[in-house]
């Protein structure tokens, strides 16, 4: 793009729903799209109809949406799929786990801390997993990962994040993911870390090509990058 604002935008969707993720994603992707001048976009709730998570590996949940997405909207999509890893449950809840309950956030987190009722610290162990896509229609499809390490707490600490943060120490920071500010969990998240690998990929996917319009955008609305 030659910067003088003549030029049609061109568009990233990014494949979710997810308001915590969207404010996570736009900062981590903005080095790119800035320099790219590209218009990030996302889903409203009803634009996800018909998209089923139901593959056993963050991957290629990961991927399912970015193919999705790109088929259904004729853009560059991006998909993501992330979840927390707990040693002492054999790795649950695991690619279920915005779904572990049955019910919100603080249920997921009331049932995480019964199932591990007894379990001493050096037991509890754990991580986030995120998975990335990238796919343009007619181009060839990038998929990255990253993972943080950390314990689970015994109780909540922190009042921002989202998810499983309150319960999340991170190992890197010494502190729940909740307990820190967005910079800071940015710097180690597993999010950042597969965004961050995936972000060298849009110089590919825009380097020599024009996504100005793509199909019928629905009830896509702005992103914040």
């Amino acid at each position: 793009m030659d910067g003088t604002g003549s030029a049609s935008p061109q568009f990233l969707l990014l494949a979710t729903t997810n308001p915590g993720k969207v404010r996570e994603a736009g900062p981590l992707l903005a080095p790119a799209t800035s320099r790219l001048g590209l218009t990030v976009r996302v889903l409203q709730p009803g634009d996800a109809e018909g998209l089923s998570e139901d593959k056993e590996t963050f991957a290629g949940n990961a991927v399912t949406k970015a193919l999705w997405a790109a088929r259904r909207f004729g853009l560059p999509s991006l998909g993501e799929d992330s979840g927390l890893e707990v040693d002492a449950l054999s790795g649950a809840p695991g690619v279920r786990s915005a779904r572990f309950s049955g019910g919100g956030t603080e249920e997921n987190i009331r049932l995480l801390l019964e199932r591990l009722a007894g379990v001493p610290d050096a037991r509890r162990t754990a991580r986030f997993r995120a998975a990335a896509a990238l796919k343009a229609p007619g181009g060839p499809l990038f998929v990255s990962e990253g993972l943080t390490e950390g314990v689970i707490l015994t109780e909540p600490r922190g009042d921002g994040g989202f998810g499983y943060d309150p319960v999340f120490l991170s190992r890197d920071l010494g502190r729940s993911f909740a307990e820190v500010s967005r910079e800071e969990k940015s710097r180690v998240s597993h999010r950042a870390r597969a965004l961050r690998a995936l972000r060298g990929y849009l110089f590919e996917v825009f380097g020599d090509r024009d996504f100005t319009a793509g199909g019928s955008d629905g009830g896509l609305v702005p992103g914040h990058a």
